[in-house]
């Protein structure tokens, strides 16, 4: 025996596996973060994005209570990326340098060009 659902109900029913689907996107963490506290649920999945204007070395993690993995990207979005995990209770502070690029109207002849100090700490409850 087949079942007819109202329209309505099953439109309804779409909808909340979206809305619920949306507030289970992944934070970002971004330069703009840089010297904050944040803190984050354990289990929560984090992103971090750094520009790729600038030439980052690979990030570091200070604590065992997050996890950094490197996303490779098939098509390039124009910023580097790691998944951040939430592992355990504790604290972590993520660390990255980054230094400009040079270009056709600036060398960074004998050394680096000036770096930026990327850190941020993450307290995961």
């Amino acid at each position: 025996m087949l079942r007819r659902l109202p329209i309505p109900a099953v439109a309804a029913s779409l909808a909340a596996v979206s809305c619920a689907h949306a507030t289970t996107a992944p934070r970002v963490v971004t330069l703009r973060d840089s010297g904050k506290t944040l803190t984050v649920r354990k289990g929560a999945q984090l992103q971090l994005h750094l520009t790729e204007r600038l030439r980052w070395l690979p990030p570091r993690v200070r604590g065992t209570a997050v996890r950094l993995t490197r996303i490779e990207f098939i098509r390039d979005p124009g910023y580097l990326a790691w998944s951040v995990a939430a592992r355990s209770r504790g604290t972590a502070v993520v660390t990255a340098v980054g230094y400009e690029r040079e270009s056709a109207q600036r060398s960074c002849d004998p050394g680096p060009c000036g770096p930026h100090l990327f850190r941020v700490t993450l307290v995961v409850r």
